[in-house]
């Protein structure tokens, strides 16, 4: 036991051939970091060979497409580009997938290829259990891409039915219908309408009957569509919080008629030291008489007056010579007779003369009425517009919230124009918000329930809407024989 106590305590102090155990132990790692580096050269090598071949393919395609002579063969064009560009991966690698492909906001306007390349490799290969894939993808257009903004847009990410269009409604937008939803029914049609939009847009699918009965540009299935006012929140200016109702107000009656009128002049002559005393003269040299007639139709005239003719005279002295008593004066005595026929009185009809507010529970349109220039904040109910009124307003703006709608139907002749940037710094709103809220004509509160009624133009409006209507969470119908003729509508 002593001599073994004694040799572990040398082999303990003993230093040579630690190296040894170092190198074994480091040598592991040495061999996996060379095998590492040997394959990952492989992969790079194959990744870039594959990226050039696929990018020559598609250049060499798309510039078959843009000659109408060599249109149809750029798939084959592209294939032997492919070929013929490859060395190292050329046993290995798989036949490029040539497609047509949408390029920024364009449709099949630029070629699409793809290959890859896969082998086993010796250290990857027994680590992994599997061969090693590299993927290259390259996209070459021949036409310039499009930038659409549509001027109506449904925000909806996945609604069947995002933007319908019934009846026979006819629809003027000229300046595009956009849908978000990826739904393969994004934007369809119900009815027989008459629709002039542009372009049609859409994430997901649209109804065919676009491509029979309209010119507009349609593209389906685009990548890239977007909601523009996503990071805006409706303003609330301090005027808009001042609570308001609506109501219409009785005219003041006016009267009317056709006038013709005759002012006849006539002299006469006195002489003595004032008007009192003065006795007729007989004036060497009298003035004629003379008259002037004048006809004015449709004048307006005091309440009251009915057809016939009123007569009105007046004189005036004036002292033509002489002094004290000899004093000569002459008299002009002036007639007007007015004859009134065609006597109308007009009662009106009331009016409203709209303030910017709050307004809960809705609004009624029952009289012509007009909306001064601000934002109005509808908390609940419907903006509802129906019988033969005009509805006009200029600089508005209308905040839906609490489940607030619009409703435009009947008979109803409405012009509405957006609220600008200028009118919305006045009220207060920073110039960096009020730059994007310019051109809002209705805002929907996010925080808001989509409104039990819906929102609606229908009937047989004869509506202009200049501005964006922006609903993130309802929806809007165009039915019955809506005529909607917009500059710049947007409905989001």
């Amino acid at each position: 036991m002593g001599k073994f106590s004694s040799f572990c305590k040398r082999l303990r102090r003993d230093k040579s051939g630690n190296a040894a155990m170092i190198v074994a132990l480091g040598i592991p790692a040495l061999i996996g970091g060379t095998g590492l580096a040997v394959d990952t050269a492989q992969w790079y090598l194959w990744k870039r060979e594959l990226q050039f071949a696929v990018d020559q393919a598609a250049i060499a395609g798309a510039w078959a497409r843009s000659d109408e002579d060599t249109e149809d063969s750029y798939i084959e064009r592209a294939s032997q580009e492919f070929t013929a560009n490859l060395t190292v991966v050329a046993d290995f690698a798989t036949q490029p997938t040539v497609q047509l492909a949408n390029f920024s906001g364009g449709s099949g306007n630029s070629v699409a290829v793809s290959a890859t390349a896969t082998r086993h490799l010796p250290f990857s290969g027994f680590l992994t259990g599997e061969a090693a894939t590299i993927y290259a993808y390259a996209q070459a257009s021949f036409e310039e891409g499009a930038t659409f903004t549509s001027c109506l847009i449904a925000v909806d990410d996945d609604a069947d039915g995002a933007i319908t269009i019934g009846g026979s409604s006819v629809l003027t937008a000229s300046c595009g219908l956009a849908a978000l939803s990826t739904s393969d029914e994004a934007i369809r049609v119900n009815g027989n309408p008459e629709i002039d939009a542009g372009w049609v847009l859409a994430a997901g699918g649209i109804d065919d009957w676009f491509d029979t009965n309209t010119d507009d540009t349609v593209l389906e299935h685009l990548e890239g569509l977007t909601d523009p006012f996503e990071d805006l929140s409706p303003p609330n200016p301090t005027e808009s919080q001042v609570a308001r109702t609506y109501s219409c107000t009785a005219p003041t009656p006016q009267t009317t008629a056709d006038v013709y009128e005759v002012v006849t002049y006539s002299y006469s002559y006195y002489r003595g030291a004032n008007q009192n005393n003065a006795n007729p003269y007989n004036y060497s040299n009298p003035r004629p008489s003379s008259s002037v007639e004048a006809t004015r139709l449709d004048q307006i005239v005091p309440a009251g007056t009915n057809d016939g003719t009123v007569t009105t005279t007046s004189t005036s002295w004036t002292n033509i010579s002489g002094n004290g008593g000899n004093r000569i004066w002459e008299v002009r005595t002036t007639t007007t007779a007015t004859t009134y026929s065609n006597t109308y009185t007009d009662n009106g009809v009331p009016q409203g003369t709209m303030l910017p507010g709050t307004y809960t529970g809705g609004m009624h349109i029952g009289c012509n009425t007009t909306f001064s220039t601000g934002v109005y904040i509808l908390n609940g109910g419907t903006l509802k517009i129906t019988g033969q009124y005009e509805v006009t307003g200029s600089n508005v703006m209308f905040v839906l919230k609490n489940g607030a709608s619009i409703d435009i139907a009947g008979g109803a002749n409405i012009n509405l124009t957006a609220i600008q940037a200028s009118d919305l710094i006045a009220r207060g709103v920073t110039a960096a918000q009020a730059d994007k809220l310019a051109g809002m004509l209705v805002f929907e509160d996010r925080d808001s329930t989509a409104g039990g009624n819906g929102n609606k133009i229908n009937g047989n409006s004869a509506t202009i809407l200049n501005g964006t209507i922006y609903l993130p969470n309802s929806g809007i119908d165009f039915s019955g024989t809506a005529s909607v003729t917009s500059q710049c509508l947007m409905i989001a």
